[in-house]
């Protein structure tokens, strides 16, 4: 189509158009004739096209409507009168993105598929229940929150899938923290409003304004459009035009945000934060925010990117290092949020710190922040900073939802009134930064005028509050009685009536005509064949290396794994500190601080993890490795390995100030993670009772581990030396060449670098013959665990074996899986019990799984669910339409669209467990010729599994009481 300026018979008027060559993309601006709906288009051969609609959603109270017609929406429309939309398509597709989010100021529906018939038909359902939803009262009874009694016998309550989803959000210390920044900085401003919803105050919004938000909102003058990736532009035009937005035209819906007034002066704000009763030292958050400009300035808003990194996250920063070693906290660090409303902030915050540092964190910040202004940044500090910031933009080049990534870009500009095309350019803007930061004062100035000088800012004091949970239940339980206390008889029994009639309809399939209404793929549009990667071994100088050639953008991405067999068991709880302290303990020449800095200048990150791998021919043959994982730039790669070479021959554990430090840090935020995401614990808890695997993982990463880490943060000073003495007989034992594997993904050109370069790595590790250990021990935990948080939901597991005989899996209980996880637990579970979330994990070469509900108002009811699966099992009935959405969901699955780094993470995986492209294929043919009966041959196994199955859960303290009976313990974790 034409690329001049104009009309284009399409609906729409070109205004701009260019090629970006950073990008390798036509880029071009649209706007619709009728309503002035912007729409921007990026071309490209990436055959991942990507589509979003998004909406100016503007809140004026925390009821967190946006939010909730954000998950409403996609409950039904004209066109497509089915119940849960999103939940019907994300059975069968092939995308490789399917989602929709809620920001501050804005609520987009993006998607993302490699098909072209399914991004068309994907496109107009998604426009379909954003223009034309149906938004019963059900819909926002069940997605919001309504009043909910099932019988005379049960108590009255709040429910509703967004209202649980923000008590989980609001147990979350940082959350909150945000919270009073946007509030306090921004008091009479759009932002000041929590847009996802204030727990004790989304029943306070009503259907009707529910309604009118969208009639106020939801319109294509209110509407930005984004299009990218390979499909014919001017289809996706006539598209949108014909089937929708011809049916529009006024221009005059647009909404902007409120942007109120900036504070003048410094405020400070006091809060606290439920935890359990119990040692409450150390767990205190203190936070500043400071407004330092607007998303108008592009170069300033990067360059505070860059300077955040400088000051709060580097270990080389003094800023950093002169706070984390006065003691007064746990962990120390910051941010710069530079899209997220129109007002730039920037945050630094203390984790594990007490109320009364409050003044003297205030003291330090400013006089450190004052001393680097005065003595000027550190040179190589700042060249550090520079080289990871531009490594990530170019990294985001390469990322496997490269649209994705674009939107948002854009989106922020569009939003705002800045130019959408300067926000997709980067090559210039980093290297005027890099100039000015190298040649002059610019950092050292933007920081004096944004940070010292400001009175912007606002200082946040979070205090932990053993009677806070029962507080806000016991504010809510009134609440709740003086509502029922307005009830007559009559008015209870239509309460009870709408909760059954609710259930009622939740349990209610979608007629085979509703489905066939849905735009779909048949089983003929799946690709005849997928092109699975796999590793190739090489021999390189007297190593084997798992090489895997792809086009990463001449990006190296390294992995050094380490055998942790002949690791002596009592070990293993300490190997994830083990790891983070020696990636940043420094090493004989250089200090930590020194290290970190020649780290981030030549690596585009150094990091370590573990795995296990069972043997696909006997899962009880289990290898664990711990992976120190480095990527690097080309112009890089002899230094980054000299590096990597020194960490491991001149490791040293002599900065005790350090270790402390980090494991202090490490304790804080695995607390943290415990109470707001904690559904990890309970799930290695039950795996470690069904596999050899199992047991590893918990010791590393589970309960155990969790509590190790508790008692050396809690008791360090009597622990160190024992500590210390640890550390280094790890090390004699972990960096040993010995059952070592290299791992390489690359292009041809590095690989052949590294083929040069490469031996100084196996040559700086210890060549010891360690004596083979047993394998570790079936665990003595109880069968049954409850674990205890100050979370006010719950995340729930149970799980067991469910292919004791491995000849049994096949790839039909893939698709059996698709249907209980995106069919069976998502009504039951997540609609009907109201738990954000719930999913299977399953493990194919041990044959073990694991259901899991995700922040989850119930404890009892979801394990009831779960327990009624043998019987869903047994009684599936499926049409052949609906078994073969099934059917190309599970393909889906099967080939997801990866990065070049993460296909080659994969498949360094599968080989370290045995498993080929053959068995890949083997499985998809079986996954395609699935029949019913095949599903239904599954339910003898659930029941055995659930007959000797494992329960844990995590979470709050009554709802787990209150159901203690479906326990052995219930302990505090």
């Amino acid at each position: 189509m034409t690329t001049v300026p104009g009309s284009t018979g399409t609906g729409f008027t070109l205004k701009h158009d260019e090629w970006i060559d950073e990008l390798s993309a036509h880029v071009s601006l649209f706007e619709h004739d009728l309503t002035g709906c912007p729409l921007l288009a990026i071309k490209n051969d990436d055959a991942n096209k990507t589509f979003a609609v998004a909406f100016n959603t503007i809140p004026t109270d925390s009821t967190g409507v946006a939010h909730i017609l954000e998950h409403s929406v996609l409950m039904g429309s004209k066109k497509y009168p089915v119940k849960d939309v999103f939940g019907e398509v994300n059975k069968g597709g092939l995308m490789t993105f399917l989602n929709a989010m809620t920001g501050a100021d804005i609520t987009y529906y993006p998607f993302a598929t490699r098909n072209l018939k399914e991004y068309f038909n994907l496109m107009d359902v998604y426009c379909d229940v954003v223009f034309n939803p149906l938004l019963h009262r059900e819909t926002f009874e069940q997605e919001g929150w309504r009043y909910h009694q099932e019988d005379h016998s049960t108590p009255l309550q709040f429910q509703g899938v967004v209202f649980n989803e923000m008590k989980g959000a609001f147990s979350d210390p940082i959350r909150l923290i945000f919270h009073h920044i946007f509030g306090g900085l921004m008091p009479s401003s759009t932002y000041a409003h929590e847009s996802g919803g204030d727990p004790k105050h989304i029943p306070d919004l009503t259907f009707e304004r529910f309604c009118a938000f969208h009639r106020q909102h939801y319109h294509p003058s209110n509407c930005t459009l984004f299009v990218y990736g390979d499909a014919p532009l001017e289809d996706e035009l006539s598209f949108l035009q014909q089937r929708f937005l011809s049916a529009f035209t006024d221009r005059s819906n647009r909404r902007e945000p409120s942007l109120g007034t900036i504070i003048d002066n410094p405020l400070q704000i006091n809060d606290s934060y439920g935890v359990e009763a119990g040692d409450h030292d150390d767990r205190t958050y203190l936070a500043v925010g400071t407004r330092v400009g607007d998303v108008s300035d592009r170069q300033r808003n990067a360059s505070f990117q860059i300077i955040a990194n400088i000051l709060y996250n580097s270990d080389g920063s003094p800023l950093k290092n002169r706070i984390v070693s006065s003691g007064i906290c746990n962990d120390f660090g910051g941010l710069y949020l530079s899209s997220s409303c129109f007002n730039t902030i920037m945050i630094t915050y203390l984790i594990g710190s007490e109320a009364r540092h409050r003044d003297r964190f205030a003291e330090l910040y400013h006089d450190s922040l004052a001393d680097m202004v005065r003595d000027g940044l550190d040179r190589d500090l700042v060249i550090s900073e520079l080289n990871k910031y531009e490594f990530n933009v170019r990294e985001d080049a390469s990322k496997a939802q490269r649209g994705l990534d674009l939107l948002n870009k854009s989106l922020t500009a569009f939003r705002y009134g800045t130019d959408p095309f300067v926000a997709l350019k980067t090559e210039e803007l980093l290297r005027s930064i890099r100039e000015k930061a190298l040649s002059g004062r610019y950092f050292e100035d933007l920081i004096s005028e944004a940070l010292l000088a400001n009175p912007a800012t606002v200082t946040i004091t979070l205090q932990p509050d053993p009677g806070k949970l029962q507080e806000t239940a016991r504010q809510e339980r009134q609440r709740l009685d003086r509502y029922a206390a307005t009830l007559s008889e009559g008015d209870r029994e239509a309460l009870i009536a709408r909760t059954r009639d609710l259930i009622k309809r939740q349990q209610t399939p979608n007629t085979p005509e509703q489905l066939a209404l849905l735009p779909q793929l048949k089983l003929y549009d799946l690709p005849v064949a997928v092109d699975f990667h796999q590793v190739q071994p090489h021999s390189m100088f007297g190593e084997q290396v798992l090489v895997s050639s792809l086009p990463t953008d001449h990006i190296t991405y390294l992995d050094i794994g380490l055998d942790l067999m002949c690791l002596p068991h009592r070990f293993l709880p300490l190997v994830d500190l083990f790891g983070a302290i020696i990636t940043e303990i420094g090493t004989e020449r250089l200090s930590f601080s020194e290290f970190a800095k020649q780290t981030a200048i030549c690596t585009g990150g150094l990091s370590h993890s573990v795995n296990t791998y069972s043997n696909k021919h006997d899962p009880d043959d289990v290898r664990c490795l711990f992976w120190l994982s480095v990527k690097m730039l080309p112009e890089y790669l002899e230094r980054a390995v000299d590096l990597i070479t020194e960490l491991l021959t001149e490791l040293s554990f002599k900065d005790r100030p350090r270790i402390r430090e980090i494991v202090r840090r490490e304790f804080a935020w695995a607390e943290h993670s415990a109470q707001s995401e904690g559904y990890n614990l309970p799930s290695t808890r039950v795996f470690s009772h069904l596999s050899v695997a199992g047991r590893y993982q918990e010791q590393i990463n589970g309960v155990t581990a969790y509590r190790v880490l508790r008692e050396l943060a809690k008791g360090y000073d009597r622990r160190e030396e024992h500590l210390l003495d640890d550390l280094q007989a790890m090390a004699r034992i972990i960096l040993n060449r010995r059952n070592m594997v290299l791992a390489i993904t690359a292009e041809d050109e590095e690989i052949s670098t590294f083929e040069k370069i490469g031996s100084r790595l196996p040559e700086a590790l210890s060549d010891i013959v360690q004596p083979p250990l047993p394998r570790l021990a079936e665990p003595a935990f109880p069968r049954h665990e409850a674990f205890i948080t100050a979370a006010e939901i719950a995340f729930n597991v149970q799980g067991g074996v469910l292919f004791p005989v491995k000849d049994h899996y096949s790839g039909s209980f893939e698709v059996l899986k698709t249907f209980l996880s995106r069919d069976y637990l998502w009504n039951t579970v997540r609609q009907m019990g109201g738990a954000y979330g719930c999913f299977i994990q399953f493990n194919y070469l041990t044959g073990n799984i694991a259901l899991v509900s995700y922040r989850d108002p119930h404890v009892r009811k979801t394990y009831r669910f779960f327990e009624q699966l043998p019987e869903v099992v047994a009684g599936v009935e499926l049409s052949g339409e609906t078994l073969g959405q099934l059917i190309i969901g599970t393909y889906g699955a099967f080939d997801p669209h990866q990065s070049a780094a993460a296909r080659g993470a994969t498949a360094r995986n599968e080989y370290l467990s045995g498993i080929t492209v053959a068995d890949k294929q083997h499985r998809l043919r079986e996954i395609t010729a699935t029949t019913a009966a095949d599903l239904r041959s599954f339910a003898d196994h659930f029941r055995q599994m659930l007959s000797d199955s494992h329960r844990s859960v995590i979470g709050n303290r009554l709802k787990i009481e209150t159901d203690s009976d479906l326990f052995d313990v219930v302990v505090d974790l």
